[in-house]
Order: structure tokens, then sequence, then C-alpha cells
């Protein structure tokens, strides 16, 4: 167990300067928060990226997310911001938030991590139970990268970043195990320390899937689109069928 603690802690500092960087989904995240009253509740906050750049902008921010590790970064993380921004160690699956929100955001594919499609739909009745009319949810869903490039289907990638002062480097393998199951395999290192080896799981959720998934939970009008541009929103239909990243924004 101590070993299980201290490999999970290293990965969220790991995280949080690899994944630091990324900004491509704050400008959707802003706008929408913009437009409804009172605190955002994000879903998967994990080392608390997406919560700082709302608190930066004056939002009031509640971020959840069921890793311990990662919550006690993401507090660090968002310690210039106490007076509006707080992290909370709740599993949705499991029950609602105490307090009901207009506005929703599930970031960064933290939804394809839960892999049995019952408590996708427990997760999403507890979502919905959180959020009030008017209110909205705003998704991120990933796309194995099996469908754009078929042909680097458990190959190794190789990545090194400077994030600062800060070096990191990481092996990145990427498997199906099934048409819709992921098996990533990540060797990372900070600062040319010691090697840490992670295996994770995501289940790839295809849009229209997602759609009912959410109808089911008592959203309304689902619809997707991708690139983090709300210029490419749709109707979600049976036969779409993306080869990146897309969002599902639904109202409550």
């Amino acid at each position: 167990m101590i070993r299980r603690q201290s490999v999970q802690r290293r990965f969220a500092e790991f995280y949080k300067l690899y994944a630091g960087d990324f900004q491509a989904d704050i400008p959707i995240y802003l706008d929408l928060a913009a437009k409804f009253p009172g605190p955002v509740l994000e879903v998967g906050c994990g080392t608390g990226r997406v919560a700082a750049h709302l608190a930066h902008a004056g939002h009031e921010v509640v971020s959840v997310d069921v890793s311990r590790d990662a919550l006690e970064v993401a507090q660090q993380h968002l310690r210039p911001w106490d007076d509006r921004a707080r992290v909370v160690d709740l599993d949705l699956r499991a029950q609602p938030m105490p307090e009901r929100f207009h506005v929703s955001f599930v970031t960064l594919y933290y939804f394809n991590g839960l892999i049995d499609i019952e408590e996708q739909r427990l997760f999403l009745r507890n979502l919905r139970a959180s959020i009030r009319a008017p209110g909205i949810v705003a998704a991120d869903f990933f796309c194995p990268l099996t469908r754009a490039r078929p042909d680097e289907s458990g190959s190794w990638r190789e990545i090194k970043r400077l994030c600062g002062s800060r070096s990191v480097s990481l092996r990145d393998r990427r498997e199906m195990l099934t048409p819709l199951l992921e098996r990533r395999t990540q060797i990372f290192q900070i600062d040319g320390e010691e090697e840490t080896e992670v295996v994770t799981h995501r289940r790839y959720v295809p849009p229209s899937q997602a759609a009912r998934l959410f109808e089911e939970a008592g959203f309304e009008s689902p619809r997707w689109f991708v690139g983090y541009d709300l210029a490419t929103m749709a109707t979600v239909r049976d036969e779409d069928s993306p080869t990146q990243p897309f969002m599902i924004l639904a109202n409550a």
C-alpha cells in the first residue's frame, strides 16, 4: 500500500507538470461559466489546472476528484485563490453533491475512466442531481489515438518536455484491448529521477452513446463538438464517428 501511494503521488506531480500548460479547453469553460450565476462545479479536477483558470478569472469553483494524491497537489496549486476555490474528495458514483450548481464541467476525459456502463449511469444520475435548472454540463471525451492512426497501436511514443525549470520525459504506449477499451502504459521521469510506471484504462464512448446516457440521466438537448470549437456544434447522430476528442454539452 505504501508503494502504491508513493507511485500515485509521483504521478500526480508528473501530471501537473505534463498537462499544466494545456489550455485549448479553457476558453470554453470560461465562456460557459460567465453565462450562469453562482459557483462552478468541476468534476475530475485532477491537479487543479482548469480550476486555477476559473478562479483566476474571478469565479468561485468547487473541484471534485476521487484521487486524494491529485487533490493534495490541486490544493497547493489553488492556494493563491483559496478564498474562492476549494477541493472536495467525493465520488459521484456514490452520491450527489450536497449543494447544487447551475454549471458543471467534467474535464479532460474523466468520464472515460468510468469503465462499466452502470457506473457511468450512476455517475450521471448523481451529477444531474447536483445541477439546478436552468443549468448546463460540458463533458470532455477522449477518442483513442488508434482511430486516427491505427498503425501506432501498441507502439511506444517518447516525449520530452521542459516545464519551467523542471524536465519531464514520458514513454507512452496505447493498446485497444477491445474495440472500446484502451490500456495505456506510461513510464515517466521528473528531473531525471527514477522511472515510474503507471497503467490505466479508458473506455471509448461514442457520441451517440454518450448522448443517450445523458438523456437517461435527465439531461436535455445533448449536442457535440470537436476541437474545443463551439462553431462545430451539432445534434448527435448515430453515425457520428469522430477521430479526435470531442465534447458533449447538455442542458439541465
